[in-house]
């Protein structure tokens, strides 16, 4: 019996305990996923070595199972668990116009789908093909991936082994050509014509807006060039080989991840990532790592500091001769200010903060001889500032800001039009924390 269902992050989920890809996932980390099973974005959460506790898909505590800062769509077999924002308003007409958003300001680019062609596919496929152009600028780093492929020549420049029956067929009496087989290395291959097979299937059901990014237009240009071979006939032939034979070479890493999400673009909504459907699958993502690089959209305007803590860029030294680094979400020394970005649900309490976070704020404020100090989270309610108190000892302010994230919204460009309210309130909130 099929099984569909549709969650929301951080929710209390105890009644669906019992489901199979809920138990099997149970207290299981990203960190510890079959890689070969699953689209993990951002990537670089395979590689971490400080994976949070909220980076549980589904987490059981105090006889409760709930759902993490995650969201996706997982499979197994015929059955299959969407979990969204929980700012979505749980129609399955309607898309996630909050994860939207946040992937389109993120990645800086825009995709507009094409209704007419496209409304038979969801949720899933959506992430897909967002998730689309970021690879590929990864993998392209890396140049366009090239593999050894196997030529035949006739001429007098011999570079490998003489085929003896075709030259017997083609070259005698002899006419000065030899023919011969020899391999060499081609950029118009498997991989890179799975690439392009997946290109030219968005293009029937989205419209791309590369103008904003030079870099991703001018990739699409090199693969296209590099693709002479290309036939849209050849798509069956092309997926079958791309799905037997993954990239293994660990330098080409990127376009093994790319490999793997083309797979799934070309196969529509059916996740799976090779033959065995009772293997659990799936793409998921950490909706609170693009929580805080969406903030940092707006806050880079404002001089805030973004470190990266997983790549250990931009930190503070905790120590005066810097053997220990700490990573702020934000901060901005010349105004003293340190700022931290939750996704996960804060409490009804407007004035509280969880012990744990209040502690990391204090600590930050310390070592930097801060004045203020704040949590900033998504909320279904209203945008405003909280001040939480002042600090006994050294001193300085705890505070707590609501985001407004639009709700009772009939289409995405309501919403767009909403949540830009949104930031200009919040930006002006940071301008006044600022002055004071």
């Amino acid at each position: 019996m099929m099984e569909k269902m549709i969650l929301t992050d951080n929710a209390d989920i105890t009644e669906f305990r019992k489901n199979e890809i809920i138990e099997e996932l149970l207290n299981i980390t990203l960190s510890q996923l079959n890689e070969d099973n699953f689209i993990i974005f951002p990537p670089i959460l395979k590689e971490s070595e400080d994976l949070e506790k909220s980076n549980f898909i589904f987490e059981s505590k105090n006889k409760k199972v709930y759902t993490r800062n995650i969201v996706g769509v997982i499979g197994k077999g015929h059955d299959e668990v969407k979990i969204k924002t929980r700012f979505f308003n749980n129609s399955e007409s309607q898309s996630d116009y909050f994860l939207k958003y946040m992937f389109q300001k993120v990645l800086n680019y825009n995709v507009i789908k094409n209704e007419t062609k496209s409304d038979n596919l969801g949720m899933y496929y959506d992430l897909l093909i967002y998730l689309f152009p970021f690879y590929l600028k990864r993998a392209m780093k890396k140049g366009l991936y090239k593999e050894y492929k196997t030529k035949e020549y006739n001429n007098l420049n011999v570079r490998g082994a003489i085929n003896i029956i075709k030259n017997i067929n083609k070259n005698i009496p002899f006419n000065g050509k030899i023919s011969y087989t020899t391999r060499e290395f081609s950029f118009d291959n498997r991989v890179t014509q799975i690439i392009r097979h997946t290109l030219e299937k968005i293009k029937q059901n989205y419209n791309f807006d590369f103008f904003n990014d030079m870099f991703l237009k001018e990739d699409i240009q090199i693969l296209v060039q590099n693709t002479k071979s290309y036939k849209n006939s050849d798509l069956v032939k092309i997926l079958k080989d791309n799905i037997l034979n993954p990239v293994r070479h660990s330098y080409y890493e990127e376009y093994y991840d790319l490999q793997k999400l083309c797979i799934q673009i070309l196969k529509n909504e059916k996740i799976d990532f090779g033959n065995n459907d009772n293997k659990i699958h799936g793409i998921i993502i950490d909706v609170a790592w693009l929580w805080e690089e969406y903030l940092n959209t707006m806050l880079i305007n404002k001089k805030f500091i973004h470190p990266k803590n997983k790549k250990s860029e931009k930190g503070i030294s905790l120590f005066s001769n810097r053997q220990r680094m700490v990573y702020p979400d934000f901060y901005n020394l010349d105004e003293k200010i340190i700022l931290d970005a939750k996704y996960k649900k804060l409490g009804k309490n407007k004035k509280e903060i969880y012990r744990e976070d209040l502690y990391q704020l204090i600590s930050y404020l310390h070592i930097i001889e801060g004045k203020k100090s704040g949590v900033i989270y998504p909320d279904i309610d209203k945008s405003e500032s909280n001040e939480i108190g002042q600090l006994n000892g050294c001193g300085g302010e705890i505070f707590k800001i609501s985001f407004k994230i639009p709700q009772e919204i009939s289409n995405y460009k309501e919403f767009v039009v909403e949540i830009k309210k949104s930031e200009k309130i919040f930006l002006n909130k940071i301008d006044c924390i600022k002055k004071l």
